[in-house]
């Protein structure tokens, strides 16, 4: 995640600038950036635990579904512009996915992402001039069968 949150920085300049000016965002940052780069976005098989209607489907209680925690996180009834990376993003009353919920939320989520604040409230402070030493275009992805993420990040500062 520290490398996707670096490239989402560069690939949005004005608010890597609004970081830099106040490092106090950094938690804003990461919480925009669990949502928009849901790092296990791959499909979850999961039991319904009750009838429940969804898209006007009916799921009766024990049958299986299959979920996305990426496409959730994306869901415009939910998100004002879902595909828009905004870390000024007002928040609705319902939390982002990308650490799961209920029964299946991620026990170190708070750890993670005090750790992520802890590096965006610091990086750019420590290596001002960071930037990357290929073009965006050059930046190699994890395929996209496996989890959102970045194999390497050539950097120079």
């Amino acid at each position: 995640m520290i490398a996707l949150g670096v490239v989402t920085l560069f690939q949005h300049p004005d608010q890597l600038e609004q970081l830099k000016a106040d490092p106090s965002l950094a938690p804003a940052f990461v919480e925009e950036l669990c949502r928009y780069h849901t790092a296990s976005a791959l499909a979850i098989k999961r039991t319904a635990k009750v009838d429940i209607q969804i898209g006007g489907k009916v799921i009766k209680a024990n049958e299986g579904i299959i979920a996305s925690n990426q496409s959730a996180n994306r869901d415009a009834d939910i998100f004002a512009n879902p595909d828009e990376f905004n870390m000024n993003r007002k928040w609705p009353n319902e939390d982002a996915l990308g650490f799961g919920y209920g029964d299946h939320r991620c026990i170190a989520e708070t750890l993670a992402k005090t750790e992520l604040s802890t590096v965006f409230s610091t990086l750019f402070k420590e290596l001002p001039n960071l930037e990357l030493s290929v073009p965006i275009s050059k930046v190699n992805f994890t395929p996209l069968h496996k989890d959102v993420g970045i194999e390497d990040l050539p950097v120079v500062f």
